[in-house]
């Protein structure tokens, strides 16, 4: 990561600018075709930076997002960005018109942080973006592209993420119906370590449902399916157990949790069967379906220390779930327009850098030439103490010379008072009469 004073030297060039395409701009058949693969990234950041098309780089690339972005280079740099883009991937540009977004200073700043923050997800506060953005930096930095702006950038937007995270409940509530489930299953059964769960079906809901539990150091998976190789497949990548749809009911004394998704117009589980097993040594159970047509027998909800909720219960959690974190997004973007003002603020410093060298230099001018010339008098045997008094007034006085000069020309009243209230600022000269 570059960090060798290039801003100081280059604050003509603050741009910060994004150009891309996401799940808001674009349709998947479009931005399929400006992916980009993870081995790819290392030198399309090289080739942005060989073409001059920015001073800084930063490609960020998933599944729902392809966004690059930039510091400083030669403008215009929508359309340079978006024929580069049309270039690298051989694709025509006009497939872009229409379906990308630039964004330049402040409104690019926003756009980085409501993504780190997951506000422009499709599922809103969903966390893996941060990692992703993560990444993405990490490959950047790795290839030396990103510099002191972008650099600083990245670390206030990771910064502003924990602040999202941790002062708000935008991560906190389900918003899918898997996610629900487990949330659900979580708070119910109090922790789900050491539970044994039965899986029934090895589709995708209940692919995603085992991507959420594996979270959890559960003590054991079974999972129950039509087709044998699907179920194997399955149980292997949660370290499980595979069985036959008709082994289930036999699985559930064993289990605290039982989770069904399947395509059956029958019900797979039945009252009697679960009636068999009880009273449970292991306490209550729990039984999840969502399914529709529906997998389990309605009637088990009358068992004792039987629980069943079904595909309805879990969207009313998710829909509420949603809700709330419509509400914490609202607080979110109280932060993250704080947080800009805050990134601007340290943009607008730099703009005086350049201001403060010159003055530093020109003051440190005036100090060496007064300094060799009053040397000269103490080498003559004068007085040091009358020596350094001379020296400190015609130092000062060169300093006011043109200051002075510039306040006494004739100019515009308005002009006056503006010089006159910025060394009012400068100095402090009213705390000084005060």
């Amino acid at each position: 990561m570059r960090d060798d004073g290039w801003v100081l030297r280059c604050t003509d060039e603050i741009t910060i600018f994004c150009y891309g395409l996401s799940h808001n701009s674009a349709p998947i058949e479009v931005r399929e075709k400006f992916a980009f693969a993870p081995d790819q990234l290392a030198a399309a950041h090289r080739d942005i930076l060989a073409q001059n098309l920015a001073k800084e780089v930063l490609i960020l690339s998933t599944c729902n997002r392809t966004e690059i972005y930039t510091h400083g280079g030669n403008g215009p740099h929508e359309a340079r960005l978006r024929d580069w883009l049309a270039q690298y991937h051989g694709v025509d540009a006009e497939l872009l018109r229409g379906n990308t977004f630039a964004l330049e200073d402040q409104a690019a700043v926003q756009h980085l942080f409501r993504v780190v923050c997951g506000l422009d997800s499709m599922i809103i506060g969903e966390p893996q973006i941060l990692g992703q953005v993560k990444s993405a930096y990490q490959i950047a930095a790795d290839v030396d592209s990103t510099g002191p702006v972008l650099n600083r950038l990245l670390h206030w937007a990771f910064r502003v993420a924990k602040r999202v995270r941790t002062e708000t409940a935008i991560g906190s509530a389900p918003v899918s119906v898997a996610y629900a489930a487990v949330s659900l299953a979580r708070q119910f059964l109090g922790t789900l370590q050491g539970k044994r769960v039965l899986l029934i079906g090895a589709g995708e809901t209940i692919e995603l449902v085992a991507t959420h539990l594996r979270e959890h150091e559960l003590e054991g998976f079974f999972v129950a399916n039509r087709s044998p190789e699907r179920a194997r497949l399955l149980a292997d990548r949660l370290g499980g157990q595979a069985y036959s749809l008709e082994e289930a009911p036999a699985l559930v004394p064993r289990v605290d949790l039982v989770l069904s998704c399947t395509a059956s117009p029958q019900i797979i589980l039945r009252s009697a069967e679960v009636q068999q097993g009880l009273p449970r040594e292991r306490g209550s159970l729990l039984l999840l379906d969502l399914a529709v047509p529906r997998d389990i027998d309605p009637a088990i909800a009358d068992l004792d220390d039987c629980y069943l909720y079904t595909i309805d219960d879990l969207n009313d959690i998710a829909q509420a779930g949603m809700q709330a974190r419509r509400e914490a997004a609202q607080e979110a973007e109280q932060i993250i327009a704080a947080e800009v003002q805050g990134f601007q603020s340290w943009r607008d410093s730099l703009e005086v850098v350049p201001a403060i060298r010159r003055l530093r230099e020109r003051v440190e001018n005036a100090r060496q030439t007064e300094l060799q010339r009053f040397r000269h008098y103490l080498e003559q045997g004068q007085d040091p103490a009358q020596v350094l008094d001379a020296f400190s007034k015609a130092l000062m006085n060169k300093m006011l010379h043109d200051p002075i000069s510039t306040l006494r020309q004739p100019c515009q009243e308005a002009t006056s008072e503006a010089l006159v209230a910025s060394l009012d600022i400068l100095f402090h000269l009213s705390d000084a009469e005060g």
